[in-house]
C-alpha cells in the first residue's frame, strides 16, 4: 500500500514500465500527439491511466468500449498541459521562485520519509520502482515547477480575460451534481464592515515630501539610486532589493504611480509622485511594449497616535450614523478602505484567521454592531474598523443559495480556461494520433 501511495504522488513525467492494472498489447513506444514542438507518447498516457486507477477513478479495461473515450480524454489533458507550458515559456513576466520549489520538494520528501518510517525505508520503496531518491526528487521538482508555471500562466491570462455569462440553469445543474458529496455546512457569520485608513497630519505629509525632494536632489547629483532606496525607502517589500519592482504592466500599480512610470524612458527619473502610500521617486531601468522594469524609493508620512485617535473618533461617528439608518455600503463607499471588502462571510472556526481584534465577533449576534476597534496590517500600517453582523447561520446542509456565488465563480473560471485553451489550440500545430 505504501508503494501505491508513492506512485500516487509522483509526477508521471519520467517514463517507467506500466503497472499490471492497465494492460495493452506489446507495442513499440509511439507518439500519440504532436503539440507544436513537443510530443506526447503512449507510455505517458498508460501511466496516467494507472495513476487515475490507483486513486479510485473508474478506468475501464482496454477491451471495454469506454476505454477509448477515457484514453482520448487523457490525451487531450496532456495536449492542454503542453499548450499552456509552451505559451508560458514565451511570457517573460512569468517567473518561478526556485527556492520555494525546492522547499516544497523537501517538505514532500520529509513527509514521505516519515510515512515510510525513515529515509532508508523510502529509498528501499523507490528501489522497488527502479528509482533512486535523486531521480524521485528531480521528478517531484519537475512536477512542482510545471504546476506552478501553469498556475502563474492562468493567473496572468485570467486577469485580462473577458467576462463570461453563467446561467441559473448551469449553476443549479452543478449544485445538483455536487450536493451528494458535500460536507455539512459549518456555522457561518455574514458581516458588513467599514475599515478606515488613518491619515497623517498635513505637517507629517509636508515633512515626507520634503524628505523625498531632498533624496531626489541626491539622485540627480549622482548618488546611487539602489543604495539610497536600501537606506531610506519605507517600502518593506523592496527596500532591501534597492527598490527593485521587477517588470510590471499597467493595472499592477496604483494609477498615479503607473502613469508616472509609463511616461519615463529608460534610465529616466520621475519627479516626486504622491499616492495613498506616500511619496515615490521612480527610476525606469528598462522598457518594452506595455511593460516597465523599475525601481522606486518610497517615503511615507509618519502616522502618530493622534492620527489614529482622530480616525477612531470618525469611526465612532460613522457607526452611529449606521445605527441611525445610514447604509453600511454607503458609508464604506464614501469613507472605507477600498482594499478591504465591505462584507464577508466566515465560518466561526475561521474567525481566528482575521486580525485579533475581530475576535469580538465570536460573541456578537445578528443585528449587532461592534467597534470601533483598531489593528495593524502585516506591514505595520494601522487600520480602524467597525462591523455590523447581518446573519448568523447554524451548521447544517448546504443550500443552493449558500454556494451560488462560489458555483458561479467556478463556472465562469472554467469557461474562461476553455476559451484560453481554445485560443492556444487555434494557433498551435496539433496532431493527435489515436
Amino acid at each position: 500500500m505504501k508503494t501505491r501511495y508513492l506512485l500516487l504522488i509522483a509526477a508521471l513525467l519520467v517514463p517507467r514500465p506500466a503497472a499490471a492494472q492497465i494492460q495493452e498489447p506489446d507495442v513499440v513506444e509511439r507518439l500519440v500527439a504532436v503539440v507544436g514542438d513537443s510530443v506526447v507518447v503512449f507510455t505517458q498516457i498508460v501511466e496516467e491511466l494507472q495513476r487515475m486507477q490507483l486513486q479510485g477513478a473508474p478506468v475501464p479495461p482496454p477491451n471495454d468500449p469506454g476505454y477509448e473515450r477515457v484514453f482520448e480524454d487523457v490525451v487531450n489533458q496532456f495536449v492542454d498541459r503542453l499548450l499552456v507550458l509552451q505559451a508560458a515559456a514565451r511570457d517573460s513576466l512569468l517567473s518561478v521562485d526556485d527556492a520555494a520549489i525546492e522547499e516544497n520538494v523537501n517538505d514532500q520528501i520529509q513527509r514521505l520519509a516519515s510515512e515510510f518510517g525513515g529515509q532508508t525505508a523510502l529509498q528501499q520503496a523507490l528501489a522497488q520502482e527502479a528509482m533512486t531518491l535523486s531521480e524521485y526528487r528531480e521528478m517531484l521538482r519537475t512536477n512542482a515547477r510545471t504546476d506552478r508555471i501553469q498556475q502563474l500562466f492562468f493567473q496572468s491570462r485570467l486577469s485580462s480575460a473577458p467576462e463570461v455569462d453563467v446561467s441559473e440553469e448551469e449553476m443549479l445543474e452543478r449544485f445538483q451534481e455536487a450536493r451528494g458529496s458535500l460536507d455539512q455546512r459549518p456555522k457561518l457569520m455574514t458581516f458588513r464592515q467599514v475599515v478606515l485608513v488613518p491619515e497623517a497630519s498635513q505637517a507629517a505629509k509636508d515633512s515626507a515630501r520634503t524628505e523625498a525632494e531632498a533624496l531626489l536632489e541626491r539622485v540627480h547629483a549622482g548618488e546611487d539610486f539602489a543604495e539610497l532606496a536600501r537606506i531610506y525607502s519605507d517600502d518593506p517589500g523592496t527596500a532591501s532589493l534597492g527598490g527593485d519592482l521587477g517588470w510590471f504592466r499597467r493595472g499592477r500599480m496604483v494609477r498615479a504611480f503607473e502613469d508616472a512610470a509609463f511616461r519615463l524612458v529608460d534610465g529616466e527619473i520621475s519627479p516626486v509622485v504622491e499616492t495613498d502610500f506616500g511619496y515615490h521617486i521612480i527610476k525606469v531601468e528598462r522598457s518594452r511594449a506595455g511593460e516597465r522594469q523599475a525601481r522606486h524609493i518610497l517615503i511615507s508620512s509618519e502616522k502618530t497616535d493622534i492620527d489614529v485617535e482622530r480616525t477612531r473618533e470618525l469611526a465612532a461617528d460613522l457607526q452611529q450614523q449606521a445605527m441611525n439608518g445610514t447604509s453600511m455600503r454607503e458609508l464604506w463607499e464614501e469613507h472605507g478602505d477600498p482594499a478591504s471588502p465591505d462584507s464577508m462571510t466566515f465560518a466561526f472556526d475561521q474567525i481566528s484567521e482575521l486580525p485579533p481584534a475581530y475576535a469580538v465577533l465570536r460573541t456578537t449576534g445578528a443585528g449587532e454592531y461592534r467597534g470601533p476597534f483598531d489593528y495593524q496590517l502585516p506591514t505595520g500600517e494601522p487600520r480602524v474598523a467597525f462591523v455590523y453582523v447581518e446573519e448568523v447561520r447554524e451548521a447544517g446542509a448546504y443550500t443552493f443559495e449558500d454556494l451560488k456565488a462560489q458555483i458561479a465563480s467556478q463556472l465562469r473560471q472554467e469557461k474562461q480556461f476553455q476559451e484560453i485553451l481554445a485560443e492556444l489550440r487555434s494557433r498551435t500545430y496539433i496532431d493527435i494520433r489515436m
